[in-house]
C-alpha cells in the first residue's frame, strides 16, 4: 500500500530524485563535524517556527491582553510553560549556533570567490535572526520587554537623519502603546519570518550550487576522501541537532521562560537587554552624551560593514597578502572575543553593584506578586496593571509609591531625607521610637514640625504610653490594662497639653482620637491642615478627590493601617 502510494507520489512530484540528490551529494574530503552547524541552525529555526505558531494560538497582541495571554499560556495551557520555554531558549540557541557557524565558515574561507553572494545571504540571515530576537521580547508586554525595547528604539533614534522618524515609526507614535506592540508583533510573526525563509532559500540554493567549502588539501586527496552526504555526514548533523534540541528541552523544563510583572511606564525598572545585546549595551557606557553616536551607530556599523564586505576585501588584497583569509578570520575571531568580553563586563558590573542587585530583587518580587494576584482573581479586562486591585494592600502600596514617596521616602533610604517614613507606621515599634526621638530623620527631623520634646521617662511608662496610642488605631491585639495605664500617663505626663482626644483638636498638635485607624488617616490625607491635625504647622499638601480618587484613598488607608503589624525598615 505504502509502496504504491510512494510510486504515485513520485510520479507526480519526483521526490525520489530530489531525496537521492540530497542524500548522495558528494562531500569533498569526506564528512566532518565542522559541517554540522548549518543543519543545526535549520533545525532550530524550524523548531522556533513550530513553537511560535503554537504560541500564536493563545497570544493576544494588545497592551491590555498581551501579558494576560502569556500568563494564561504559562498557567492554563497544557505544557504551555514548556512550550514557551522552548521558544525562549531556542532563540538563544540560534544565536549561539549562528555564531559558531560564522566562525566555521570564516576559518574555512567560505567567503571567498565564488561564494561571495552566499556569504552575504548568511550575513543578512544573521541580521534577521537578531531582529527576530529583538522584536520577540517585547511581546509579553512585561517590564523587561518594555524597558529593554525602549533602549533599543532609543538607539534607533540616534541614526543620523532618519533616526527620529525611524523611532516614531517603530513605536507607532511618540510613546509606547498598542501600536508599538502590534508593529513589533507584525515584524516578529510576519515580515521577518517571511524574509528569513526567503533568504534561507537563496542561501541553500547557492550552497547547493557551490557545495561545501572543502579543507585545504590537494585535489587528489580531496577526491580520495570524498564520500556521499549519507550516511556519515547525515549522522553527524542529526546527532548535533538532537543534542541541541535536547539541551533546549532540558532548560525549558527546568527553568522555563521569564515573565516579569506587567509593563508599567510609571515604575522604576532596571532596563537590561537579552544577553546577546549586552555587548552593545556595555559599549554605550563608554560613549555618553555627544559621543553616543560612536557607540550606537559608528562602531557597530563599521564592524558589520567589515563583516559584510569580507569577500570583497579579500578579493582586493589577497594577491598581496598570502593566506589572507586566515588573517581576516583571525581578526574577526578576536573581534568576536572582544564582543564576548563586553558582554562579560556588563554582567560583571551588574553583579558587583548592590543597587542593581536590589532593583533586580525588587523586580523579581513584583513579578511573583503579579503572578500571585493573577491567580487570585484573574487579569481584569481593563489591563494587567489593574490586577493589583485584586489585593487592597498591594494596590494601596502601589498608590503610596506613586503618590506619597516623593516626600515619604522608603524607610531604608540612606541617608533618609524625607517626611516621616511609613513602613511600620503606627506599630508599637514606630510609636516607641517616635516618643523617644520625634526629631529623628525617619520621623519629623526633616520637617519644620520640631516642637515636640523627646519622652525621657522610664521605659515602663514609655511602653504604657505606646500601648495607649497604639490602641487608638482599633487594633485587635491591644493589652487593655497597659493601654489604660498609658491613658492615665497621657494626662499626667503632659501629653494632653498639646494633643486632644476629642476628635476636634486644639491646633497645637494632632488630635489623637482614633490615631492610626483608617478613618483618622482618611480624614488627615484629605485635610492635613485642619485644626484637628497640624493646623498652621502643616507642611503636607491636601489630597482631594481629584488628586486621589476615593478608591485609591481607601486602598492607601488599608495599607497604612496594615503597617501597624509590620516591622520597621530603619535602624
Amino acid at each position: 500500500m505504502l509502496k504504491r502510494f510512494d510510486a504515485w507520489l513520485d510520479s507526480r512530484t519526483g521526490h525520489r530524485a530530489l531525496l537521492h540528490a540530497a542524500l548522495y551529494e558528494n562531500v569533498p574530503g569526506g564528512a566532518r563535524w565542522r559541517y554540522v552547524f548549518g543543519s543545526a541552525v535549520t533545525v532550530l529555526i524550524l523548531m522556533q517556527a513550530a513553537t511560535g505558531i503554537a504560541l500564536e494560538l493563545y497570544y493576544s497582541p494588545s497592551t491590555t491582553d498581551a501579558w494576560a495571554s502569556v500568563n494564561y499560556i504559562e498557567t492554563q495551557v497544557m505544557l504551555g510553560s514548556l512550550l514557551r520555554g522552548i521558544h525562549h531558549w531556542g532563540a538563544s540557541a540560534i544565536v549561539v549556533v549562528v555564531a559558531l557557524h560564522l566562525l566555521q565558515t570564516l576559518w574555512a574561507g567560505a567567503f571567498r570567490a565564488p561564494r561571495e553572494l552566499n556569504w552575504l545571504a548568511g550575513f543578512i540571515l544573521l541580521q534577521i535572526i537578531l531582529g527576530l530576537a529583538l522584536t520577540g521580547y517585547l511581546l509579553p508586554w512585561d517590564q523587561k520587554g518594555y524597558w529593554a525595547t525602549q533602549v533599543a528604539t532609543s538607539i534607533a533614534g540616534t541614526v543620523p537623519l532618519i533616526g527620529p522618524k525611524l523611532q516614531t515609526f517603530l513605536q507607532g507614535g511618540t510613546s509606547y502603546g498598542n501600536l508599538t506592540l502590534t508593529r513589533f508583533h507584525t515584524l516578529h510573526v510576519l515580515l521577518l519570518p517571511a524574509a528569513l525563509f526567503s533568504v534561507i532559500a537563496v542561501h541553500v540554493a547557492l550552497f547547493r550550487k557551490h557545495g561545501v567549502t572543502p579543507p585545504d588539501l590537494p585535489a587528489a586527496e580531496l577526491e580520495r576522501k570524498a564520500e556521499p552526504f549519507y550516511p556519515r555526514q547525515l549522522l553527524y548533523d542529526t546527532a548535533v541537532s538532537a543534542v541541541g534540541v535536547g539541551v533546549i528541552f532540558y532548560l525549558a523544563w527546568r527553568l522555563g521562560a521569564p515573565l516579569e510583572a506587567p509593563a508599567d511606564p510609571s515604575s522604576q525598572y532596571l532596563a537590561r537587554p537579552e544577553w546577546y545585546f549586552l555587548p552593545l549595551f556595555q559599549l554605550l557606557k563608554y560613549f555618553e552624551g555627544g559621543a553616543e553616536l560612536v557607540g550606537t551607530i559608528i562602531l557597530p556599523g563599521v564592524a558589520m560593514g567589515f563583516l559584510a564586505g569580507l569577500p570583497f576585501i579579500h578579493a582586493v588584497f589577497s594577491r598581496r597578502i598570502p593566506n589572507l583569509h586566515r588573517v581576516l578570520a583571525g581578526a574577526l575571531t578576536v573581534g568576536l572575543m572582544g564582543v564576548g568580553a563586553l558582554g562579560a563586563l556588563a554582567v560583571s558590573a551588574d553583579r558587583s553593584d548592590p543597587a542593581v542587585a536590589a532593583l533586580a530583587a525588587k523586580a523579581h518580587e513584583e513579578a511573583m506578586e503579579a503572578r500571585r494576584l493573577a491567580s487570585m482573581g484573574g487579569v481584569p479586562a481593563s489591563g494587567p496593571l489593574n490586577l493589583y486591585r485584586n489585593d487592597p494592600l498591594v494596590w494601596g502600596h502601589r498608590v503610596v509609591v506613586s503618590q506619597c514617596q516623593k516626600c515619604h521616602n522608603p524607610c531604608d533610604t540612606q541617608p533618609y531625607k524625607g517626611s516621616p517614613c511609613l513602613e511600620g507606621y503606627a506599630s508599637r515599634a514606630w510609636i516607641s521610637r517616635f516618643l523617644r526621638n520625634p526629631r529623628a530623620p525617619h520621623f519629623f527631623g526633616n520637617t519644620k514640625i520640631d516642637d515636640m520634646e523627646a519622652y525621657t521617662g522610664p521605659q515602663e511608662s514609655a511602653d504604657a504610653l505606646t500601648e495607649f496610642i497604639y490602641s487608638q488605631g482599633g487594633r485587635p491585639d491591644v493589652t487593655v490594662a497597659l493601654a489604660k495605664k498609658g491613658e492615665e500617663l497621657f494626662e499626667s505626663e503632659g501629653c494632653a497639653s498639646c494633643h486632644t482626644l476629642d476628635g476636634v483638636g486644639s491646633g497645637l498638635g494632632p488630635d489623637l482620637k482614633g490615631w492610626g485607624s483608617r478613618e483618622w488617616s482618611y480624614a488627615f490625607i484629605r485635610t492635613p491642615d485642619a485644626t484637628r491635625f497640624f493646623g498652621e504647622l502643616n507642611e503636607m499638601e491636601a489630597f482631594d478627590h481629584l488628586r486621589l480618587p476615593e478608591e485609591e484613598l481607601q486602598a492607601v488607608t488599608a495599607w497604612l493601617h496594615a503597617q501597624g503589624s509590620q516591622p520597621l525598615k530603619f535602624p
